[in-house]
């Protein structure tokens, strides 16, 4: 017997069986029309060590809204810090957070920025960036 609507295990979806009819639950990936992720490209950007991350939150604000950048993802290393900052970011906003220590890892940034093809220009991005 599943647990009441209340239960707190229904809101975070345990238990919930979702994959016993997974065939009664179609996606857009399903069916005869083609479904390609072809108008989107990515450029993956090395960084410097940051000094200031509000200063690169800025920039990927900059981007999203000039160069209708939609998507950023990475890590960023902060002089100072002995952790990773994570950054992401869905159009203008950006969200980051220090996730996990560097430890023996080399302490590169690099973010991955999507848009639309003909809003990709690499040269600016970087310039942005400052990279």
């Amino acid at each position: 017997m599943p647990p009441p609507a209340w239960d707190p295990r229904v809101i975070l979806g345990l238990m919930a069986a979702a994959e016993d009819d997974i065939a009664a639950r179609p996606s857009h990936h399903d069916g005869e029309d083609d479904h390609e992720h072809d108008d989107f490209n990515s450029v993956v950007i090395d960084l410097p060590e940051v000094t200031d991350p509000d200063a690169l939150t800025a920039a990927i604000i900059r981007l999203a809204r000039e160069q209708k950048i939609l998507r950023v993802k990475g890590h960023v290393a902060v002089a100072g810090k002995p952790m990773r900052l994570l950054v992401q970011a869905v159009g203008a906003r950006v969200r980051s957070q220090y996730d996990r220590p560097w430890g023996t890892a080399p302490r590169l940034s690099q973010l991955v920025v999507i848009a639309e093809h003909a809003d990709i220009d690499e040269g600016t991005i970087r310039r942005v960036l400052g990279a």
